[in-house]
């Protein structure tokens, strides 16, 4: 019965397009093709008929594509998805919602400094917002009428069943939170009182409140995951090395700085701050035009940078996948797309002196690729031909068990490891589909949105 309310709730969102967009509409979704003359007859028919054929897991990631794409006029859809999988597309749970709002509700004031509207605008686009009411052109008109002119609404009122935020995307309600204790609406002594507040619930789900930028200043805050990912700040990102590998000692032991000492010009050093968002693809290439004073970024920096890249890999299957991830999500992500870093020797250094034995030299191995994505998490992907688990046509348990190893390692510090076998590159249109089901359903899990 769920899975029907959650049809129903698509249907709804894609049946308001123009008859003619529809086909295109659905295509762009997944959805099987059509034409005009089917949609004219029907549109609710034309997408139902479409959505029935698939099952749950296609479901659930459609919906929240769409979510993402239709914002405040997918609400139903924002609550038949909540019902369906609380921990799933949720992970700020309504109950850790409701009880911070009703923490803010005892506070009062939640809009700080600013008028109620402006607050308001900063996260939800009021004036492209339809009101309740026939008598107003927007929701910003009837929320000023309601809570400026008359007061004759609540604060419950407003953010629970006007604003829908118990059941809002999670990105809603963080940006909601930030704006809370953001220095332009609250003074630091009372934005701290009302962080710790916040903090003590949002920690319950694995969230909490982290400095991550000053403003004239003050501190800002963001909110990120406070479990899971790796510890610590990315400080060297070593990469895609053409010809004799970069030896690379540690420096400072205390600062745990790293020096290349022999073949630096071979390789690529990204040392640009990380952002909390993860490294884009487009901060790589405004890395790239600053280090060869290219200038204004057009395609053509784009294009440069991605040669250079191909040419550090080493195997038909890393230049299928890299290749296969541009064509499949560079204009779909536009400038929101991860960076897909190719043989990364080093980007954080998680062992201590100690655990080093005492030794300088970093020894651990290449990663074939590398993605830094929101909250910490680094994916790599290795793909795995015989010279992973044999010698020549050989079987050698020995290697197989250095793989496995260096895969425990990577883990116990907070790196998620996804291999490909070569054999799986044979067929180059079937693993053209295995990576874009790969990457669609990373992206998915760990909550990464096309156009951000």
């Amino acid at each position: 019965m769920m899975l029907n309310d959650l049809i129903d709730a698509i249907t709804k969102i894609l049946a308001d397009e123009k008859a003619y967009d529809l086909p295109n509409i659905c295509l762009k979704y997944g959805l099987d093709n059509g034409d005009e003359s089917e949609a004219f007859e029907s549109k609710r028919v034309y997408v139902q008929r479409r959505l029935k054929i698939k099952d749950q897991t296609f479901l659930l990631d459609l919906a929240h594509k769409v979510l993402n794409d239709y914002g405040s006029t997918a609400k139903e859809l924002s609550k038949v998805l909540h019902r369906l999988a609380p921990n799933g597309l949720f992970s700020i749970s309504e109950i850790t919602r409701r009880n911070i709002m009703n923490e803010l509700y005892t506070r009062g004031n939640i809009e700080g400094k600013l008028e109620i509207t402006d607050f308001l605008n900063r996260i939800w686009s009021l004036e492209n917002m339809s009101s309740t009411d026939f008598r107003f052109n927007n929701a910003q008109e009837e929320i000023s009428q309601h809570m400026i002119n008359n007061l004759d609404w609540d604060e419950p009122y407003l953010y629970e069943v006007y604003l829908d935020v118990l059941t809002a995307t999670d990105e809603t309600i963080i940006q909601f939170l930030e704006l809370i204790i953001h220095p332009i609406v609250r003074d630091p002594i009372e934005a701290k009182e009302y962080l710790e507040v916040i903090n003590s619930h949002l920690v319950k789900d694995g969230y909490q409140f982290f400095p991550s930028n000053k403003l004239s200043g003050y501190t800002v805050y963001t909110i990120n995951k406070s479990a899971k990912g790796v510890n610590g700040v990315a400080k060297n990102l070593i990469f895609a090395s053409i010809g004799d590998k970069p030896d690379i000692i540690i420096s400072d032991s205390i600062n745990n700085d790293i020096k290349i000492v022999n073949n630096e010009s071979n390789c690529l050093v990204y040392n640009y701050p990380l952002p909390s968002t993860g490294l884009l693809w487009m901060d790589m290439v405004q890395w790239w035009s600053d280090l060869n004073n290219m200038g204004e970024i057009d395609k053509g920096t784009e294009i440069n940078l991605y040669k250079r890249l191909v040419k550090s890999l080493d195997s038909e299957p890393e230049r299928i996948l890299f290749k296969n991830y541009f064509q499949l999500f560079r204009y779909q992500f536009k400038d929101k797309l991860p960076a897909l870093i190719p043989q990364v020797y080093l980007h954080y250094d998680p062992y201590t002196m100690k655990q080093r034995l005492n030794s300088k030299v970093l020894s651990r191995q290449r990663m074939d690729f590398l993605l830094l994505l929101p909250n910490q998490h680094r994916i790599v992907i290795e793909l795995d031909g015989k010279q992973h688990y044999s010698n020549g046509d050989i079987s050698s348990p020995r290697l197989y068990a250095e793989m496995v190893n260096a895969d425990r390692d990577l883990k116990l510090n907070g790196y998620e490891v996804f291999r490909f076998g070569g054999y799986e590159f044979i067929d180059k249109e079937k693993i053209k589909q295995s990576i874009k089901y790969f990457f669609e359903k990373l992206f998915f899990n760990y909550g990464v949105k096309i156009n951000g």
